[in-house]
């Protein structure tokens, strides 16, 4: 799991950014843990960071929300820097497992909007935003997803071909946005409709371990043509070993979307809280954020770094969405303790089901 991503070309997305930057690095062999996602930090910034400070990056990678929170809820578990978003960092952070932000350590957190810095509350940071819709093989369709039907809903639900995910809030949203409920709601009748889509999705359905994790594993690779997925995925996807060409595509369904944002949490147990800080510090300088977002194809939260990006990369709509999309995404709220609850059993028994067939 320590591939990473080739870069986009660093000539053709980011000529003004792309510079040799000199070694200052000190010849120390210190070490900087971040809980992450896999494939959701350029190389190319591992190895300017390393080059800046001498330290090395060492990545615990989650294919879940749900996993993340397993290992944060773990004493002693030695991470320096972990991917969190709003909920699950303020409910770590009420209980003491993750620090404060303090602002004043972060001066290039000035090139970061408030609206973003909102959205990750007082324990985290925004780090990238994006949406949740389908990923599909264009080379196997005739004509590209357009509702979560198509996903939901599937023409061949006896033949196995979808891959979805296991994180108990995420897989939710589309069958909530299907149904035009909030994909907040506590209300368990509507719960209960998004529970039977997915149960009767289930026949078509591969795996529910996330589609990066599954296919970088080689397994389904030639049965999957459809996940459920983040912008971005498509493009770590058309670089798995035996895909070729870019036939893994994106898309946002018309019934609305997840609009996500991504948060960077320092944990209160944390070894390196010092070495933390400068990290954030440097991952929110707009050269390095720019060319973090243009490598992963994924939109920064970094206001100065979006402008320093190529246009192509700010007028993909795969990345930066039209407004349009604005108007139908909904954002995650806390909630009761007791809806967590049932979604979690609702996941549970989703792939409890599913792996007894």
């Amino acid at each position: 799991m320590n591939n990473k991503k080739k870069p986009l070309g660093c000539s053709a997305l980011l000529a003004t950014i792309c510079l040799t930057w000199p070694s200052t690095a000190p010849h120390a062999a210190e070490t900087l843990s971040l809980l992450n996602w896999e494939e959701y930090l350029s190389e190319a910034v591992i190895e300017r960071w390393k080059a800046e400070t001498g330290v090395e990056i060492q990545q615990v990678y989650f294919d879940s929300g749900d996993k993340r929170d397993e290992v944060l809820a773990k004493p002693n578990h030695q991470i320096d820097l972990s991917l969190t978003e709003r909920i699950s960092a303020n409910r770590f952070g009420e209980r003491g497992h993750l620090e404060p932000i303090d602002e004043r350590q972060l001066p290039n957190l000035k090139h970061v909007p408030q609206r973003w810095r909102d959205s990750c509350g007082p324990y985290a940071i925004p780090y990238m935003w994006g949406t949740l819709g389908i990923a599909y093989r264009a080379d196997r369709f005739s004509a590209a997803p357009t509702s979560w039907a198509d996903l939901l809903e599937p023409a061949e639900r006896d033949e196995p071909h979808i891959i979805m995910m296991e994180d108990h809030e995420d897989i939710l949203a589309g069958p909530l946005l299907y149904q035009q409920h909030s994909i907040n709601t506590a209300n368990n009748e509507e719960l209960k409709a998004a529970f039977d889509l997915l149960m009767a999705q289930s026949t078509a359905v591969l795996t529910y371990e996330y589609v990066i994790t599954s296919l970088r594993s080689q397994r389904y690779l030639d049965k999957a043509d459809m996940a459920l997925a983040y912008s971005g995925d498509q493009h770590v996807l058309n670089e798995v070993e035996g895909i070729e060409g870019e036939p893994w595509r994106y898309v946002v369904p018309k019934e609305g979307t997840l609009l996500w944002v991504d948060c960077l949490s320092v944990p209160a147990e944390g070894p390196n809280k010092a070495l933390a800080y400068r990290f954030l510090n440097f991952i929110n300088d707009p050269k390095v954020a720019a060319l973090n977002a243009a490598e992963l194809g994924v939109a920064t939260t970094n206001a100065a770094a979006k402008a320093l990006l190529a246009e192509e990369v700010r007028q993909d709509p795969s990345i930066y969405p039209p407004n349009d999309v604005f108007k139908t995404s909904q954002i995650y709220e806390p909630r009761p303790a007791e809806a967590t609850q049932t979604r979690r059993r609702i996941i549970s028994a989703l792939i409890n089901a599913h792996d007894a067939r």
